[in-house]
C-alpha cells in the first residue's frame, strides 16, 4: 500500500494476530471510528486488506477475529454484511475491499474449523453496499487456498504481483478494477488446479473500469 499506492504510513492502520479481536474491528468500522475519523467525503480513497478466517452462520457470513470463536460466529464474529454497510456508509470517494479469507468452515489445509459447517455463498448487494469493491479470494464452498513456499494465500500472492504491474494487460502504465480482477482470477484459479483445488476468486463492482493504479 505505501509502495504501490503511495499511502503514507500514518494513513494506514496495519495489525496482525492477537492484535486483531473483535474490538479492533469495532475500533476501525464502526461510526466515529478510526476510518470514519479520517475520511473526506467524496475525497478519500479507503483500501481494506483482511486476510484471516471466515465462517458462516445461518447464511451469513462473519470473518473471526484472533480472540473470536468460529463455532459461535455470530456472537465473536464481525458480521460482512455489516461491514460493507458500515464502509458504504462513509461516503468516501471510492472504497475496495480485498479479502482473503473463505466461508467454507474450513482453513486453507481444508481442515474443518466447523464440525457442520454450511458454506455460505459471499453475494454483496451492490444497493447495500453503494460504492464498495470487494475483491474476494474464493467462492461458495471453495476454500482459500495457502501457497506455503510464498507465505501467502494464492489470492494475496497474485493480488499483490498483479497490482506491481502484471495486470496491465494492455500496457497503458494503468491497472482498472476489471484488469486486476481478470488477472487473478486467472492465475488462482491455474494455480490451485496444480494442487487439486478449486478457486475462483470474485469481483463485486459496480465499476470494472475505475482506474486503481497509475504508474
Amino acid at each position: 500500500f505505501e509502495n504501490v499506492l503511495g499511502i503514507p504510513k500514518n494513513r494506514i492502520y496495519h495489525k496482525t494476530d492477537s492484535d486483531v479481536g473483535l474490538g479492533a474491528f469495532r475500533k476501525v468500522f464502526s461510526v466515529d471510528g478510526w476510518l470514519d475519523k479520517r475520511i473526506k467525503k467524496g475525497k478519500s480513497n479507503v483500501f481494506v486488506y483482511y486476510a484471516g478466517h471466515g465462517a458462516p452462520y445461518k447464511n451469513t457470513a462473519y470473518l473471526i477475529p484472533y480472540d473470536g470463536d468460529p463455532n459461535y460466529a455470530s456472537q465473536t464474529g464481525y458480521e460482512m454484511d455489516k461491514l460493507y454497510e458500515q464502509l458504504g456508509s462513509f461516503e468516501a470517494k471510492s472504497t475496495t475491499v480485498f479479502l482473503d479469507a473463505c466461508f467454507s468452515g474450513a482453513n486453507r489445509d481444508n481442515e474443518m474449523l466447523l464440525a457442520d459447517a454450511r458454506p455460505v455463498f459471499m453475494e454483496v448487494d451492490e444497493s447495500a453496499t453503494r460504492n464498495v469493491t470487494v475483491f474476494s479470494a474464493s467462492s461458495g464452498s471453495e476454500i482459500s487456498s495457502a501457497w506455503p513456499e510464498k507465505k501467502h494465500g494464492l489470492f494475496s500472492y497474485f493480488l499483490m504481483k498483479g497490482m506491481r504491474g502484471e495486470a496491465d494487460t494492455n500496457s497503458d502504465k494503468q491497472i482498472t478494477v476489471g484488469e486486476l480482477g481478470d488477472y487473478v482470477k486467472e492465475r488462482v484459479s491455474n494455480y490451485a488446479g496444480m494442487l487439486d483445488r478449486e478457486q475462483t476468486p470474485g469481483l463485486q463492482t459496480m465499476d470494472p473500469n475505475k482506474v486503481l493504479i497509475h504508474y
